[in-house]
């Protein structure tokens, strides 16, 4: 992507330039007049500034509707932020499936590109997929500028260097086998953390800064958000409680994942929550028994979070989260029976694309950080979530 100096290295040039890029940013349309107001900048400035953004293409003229009523005199130019200037790109790479999400420079969604994959899959074989989705998903939105990537295990510099589902995936450089070659950067993470950023965009923990998000599929694991950023961790392990198999609530897990099937390892865990609580829903004692188990014993485990972290929200993300409050009501009150303080916990409604939206949002940040950030400029390292 093109510096925003506009060739003039000087440090206030800059600043001006992030000012009223900025501040196009924040709203629909502005006059040249509020542009100036808004933006702290001089008229003569950001006369300047606006014609290297319209020349950039990152801003444009609004043209006057055909029915705007008319007034005396020449009418105030109107601008705005071409928001679709540029792209970027959420991917994300799991067991059971790999999805691409397209969005434009304002973070709205214009492209998808799923499919499905199996666990037993090569690495070698998964990342093919993946970068068939990419081009996929890009055909026709030209201007990619960032990939965001999110995957199962621990990820840190772009690299998969711990990976419990996925054992052939552990080593991956996704930063180098999907950006090498590329005009853009990838930045890379673990899933279950760009998932609780997604929550934290778009989803349930939109109006909260410390969240603990817990997915809840064929694993369990933990992302962290305090004050807002992203927890990672000394090793980017933060929240990797899945690893302790000996607790209590795999036994349940498995239970849920094995009910109504004689294959528990077919399938996402999306369609073994809807087999056992939509046995819930019919009164099935037996799918009631194995739900509170499965509870009780999660509740151990994300209690110590919460007494650790103290955290305003509870999100429950991954295949079980369309249980909604079957789930979400239990949990809640054994927490609030292990906890010293009651804690909210909500279902996500964002679905299987979670994780791709996270790491679209992933992407976008390190795209407005180049924007905006004048000391950053460029913004960030490749691989580093």
């Amino acid at each position: 992507m093109a510096r925003l100096s506009g060739g003039d290295p000087s440090l206030l040039r800059r600043l001006n330039i992030a000012a009223v890029l900025r501040t196009l940013y924040d709203a629909d349309e502005l006059t040249l007049t509020e542009l100036v107001r808004t933006s702290e900048v001089s008229r003569a400035t950001v006369e300047e500034i606006i014609a290297d953004l319209e020349h950039q293409g990152l801003a444009e003229e609004v043209a006057l509707a055909p029915d705007a009523p008319r007034r005396v005199g020449r009418p105030a130019k109107r601008y705005r932020f071409r928001q679709g200037a540029g792209h970027v790109a959420g991917l994300d790479i799991g067991p059971h499936k790999v999805l691409c999400l397209v969005a434009d420079l304002r973070g709205e969604i214009v492209a998808t590109a799923r499919a499905d994959v199996e666990p037993r899959m090569s690495a070698a074989e998964r990342l093919d997929v993946a970068r068939a989705m990419v081009e996929r998903a890009t055909e026709g939105h030209d201007g990619l500028r960032a990939l965001g990537v999110g995957t199962t295990g621990v990820v840190s510099m772009g690299k998969v260097v711990r990976s419990e589902r996925l054992p052939d995936w552990q080593g991956t450089d996704l930063a180098a086998e999907l950006g090498g070659g590329r005009p853009y950067p990838v930045f890379a993470g673990n899933d279950t953390k760009l998932a609780a950023l997604a929550e934290h965009w778009r989803g349930a923990a939109r109006d909260f800064d410390d969240v603990v998000y817990l997915l809840l599929g064929r694993s369990i694991s933990l992302g962290l958000l305090i004050g807002g950023k992203l927890h990672l961790g000394h090793n980017g392990g933060a929240g990797e409680i899945g690893v302790l198999r000996d607790l209590g609530w795999y036994t349940a897990l498995d239970r849920i994942l094995a009910y109504g099937t004689d294959d528990p390892d077919a399938g996402p865990s999306g369609e073994a929550a809807k087999r056992v609580f939509d046995a819930v829903r019919r009164g099935d004692p037996e799918a009631e028994a194995i739900v509170t188990a499965f509870v009780a014993g999660l509740a151990t485990g994300v209690a110590a979070t919460v007494l650790t972290v103290d955290p305003q929200l509870v999100v429950i993300g991954g295949g079980l989260s369309q249980a909604g409050a079957l789930l979400a009501e239990p949990l809640r009150a054994e927490l609030a029976r292990l906890c010293l303080f009651p804690i909210q916990v909500e279902a996500s409604a964002l679905g299987d694309e979670s994780v791709a939206l996270g790491a679209v949002r992933l992407a976008l940040d390190r795209v407005e950080a180049e924007l905006f950030d004048v000391a950053e400029g460029a913004g960030g390292r490749a691989g580093v979530p």
